[in-house]
């Protein structure tokens, strides 16, 4: 389960930023908190649309793909602050990721009360229309006298403190697994399969579907190769040692492009015929709607149903086992979506692996066995060419987020 929590405040120093970083630590096992700032959102003026500038679109695309939201608000004269109230206003103007989506508060501040009067009015304010997110009733975690509250490494001191904010959380997590029961997902538009929509990153004059295209495209910019350094967010490694590590990886790995442009597969030296998902060179470059040309036009609205799901964040993967292979074999794909820096939907990359040697790995490690001494098996149909699944149906679990397709 992911969650995201809000620091109330654009202060550098900040009680609530400490709780929320708390939470984080002390609890991830219960789920997954990404800590999000406010600092750098502008003041709400509807005569000057800023809808579309980083901080906000970032705020909008990680809230709306969050199971949970928790918002740690500070109290400023009996209120919460203009930084988190401007916030709010923002997205509740053109962009409501708040819409149906639970909502969690939290609060710490010098005084005894701790934030309790800002909790009442952020409640109003998340109800309000145009918010309309589902506030967790009651369930109020109010820390008080925060100077004292943590120790030097930023945890809380008191052990009832911290047993009362677990009880606070697990409620939320239940509420949440509740809530998203009523979760109705964005509808998915028509999928431009044939890369008509090109974006920053598309290499224009040369056909997508050119066998060649890699030649011609690298050509054409100019691309690096052999021993050239490239930097990496944690690392510095040549293309070759690049080409080295993803070759290695034990799972075939594919990358689609946002304009639905086939651009890269790894494990280029095995023999197609051994691939679970069979790859060629020519794919590379190519349109999904070339690559998924032999499928029925019903089949192909499964493609774009798979990509128009994670494209509007209904759920940030769609796992698939594919039937039909011999015992030894549990083909499992994963399609997972990959977003640009601002948090907006980047493209997909596919994971394909035999799953039964891992299985076989951990029941032996641990001594446990399968109930009924076999693996599951889920229908699906995949395209021999591109390794693609169709996916029929996906039912999620709504409160892991796990999808099983039918």
């Amino acid at each position: 389960m992911k969650f995201v929590g809000i620091v109330g405040s654009n202060a550098d120093q900040s009680y609530n930023r400490m709780l929320l970083e708390y939470i984080r630590r002390q609890f991830k096992i219960k789920f997954e908190l990404e800590v999000l700032e406010i600092k750098d959102v502008p003041m709400f003026n509807q005569d000057d649309d800023q809808t579309d500038c980083f901080a906000i679109q970032y705020l909008y695309n990680k809230i709306t793909r969050a199971d949970g939201v928790i918002i740690a608000t500070p109290e400023h004269n009996h209120t919460i602050t203009p930084a988190l109230k401007s916030t709010l206003e923002w997205l509740s103007y053109r962009l409501n990721p708040f819409t149906d989506k639970p909502v969690m508060i939290v609060g710490a501040s010098y005084y005894d009360q701790g934030t309790s009067r800002a909790q009442v009015h952020l409640r109003k304010i998340l109800d309000a229309p145009g918010v309309n997110a589902f506030t967790l009733p009651g369930n109020e975690f109010l820390l008080g006298k925060a100077k004292e509250a943590f120790d030097k490494n930023g945890n809380i001191i008191s052990q009832n403190t911290v047993k009362f904010l677990e009880s606070c959380l697990d409620n939320f997590v239940k509420y949440v697994g509740v809530v998203s029961q009523l979760k109705k997902p964005k509808p998915i538009e028509p999928e431009d399969l044939d890369c008509g929509h090109p974006i920053a990153t598309t290499i224009e004059g040369v056909d997508p579907d050119d066998p060649n295209w890699l030649e011609k495209a690298a050509k054409k910019v100019e691309a690096v190769e052999g021993n050239t350094y490239v930097k990496l967010d944690k690392g510095l490694l040549t293309v070759d040692q690049l080409n080295m590590f993803l070759n290695a990886m034990p799972f075939e790995l594919t990358f689609t492009d946002d304009n639905n442009q086939f651009l890269y597969y790894n494990n280029s030296h095995q023999d197609p015929e051994t691939m679970l998902g069979k790859r060629l060179p020519e794919h590379v470059g190519g349109r999904l709607s070339t690559l998924h040309g032999s499928l029925s036009p019903a089949r192909m609205k499964n493609v774009e149903w798979v990509v128009g799901t994670l494209r509007n964040g209904n759920q940030e993967y769609v796992r698939t086992i594919v039937p039909g292979t011999p015992p030894e074999v549990i083909n499992t794909h994963n399609y997972q979506a990959m977003y640009y820096p601002n948090g907006s939907f980047a493209g997909i990359n596919e994971i394909i692996f035999n799953f039964k040697p891992w299985l076989d790995w951990y029941l032996k490690e641990t001594g446990q066995s399968l109930v009924g001494g076999k693996a599951p098996q889920m229908p699906a149909h995949v395209d021999a060419s591109s390794g693609a699944s169709e996916v029929t149906t996906v039912a999620t679990d709504a409160n892991s987020g796990a999808s099983e397709a039918y």
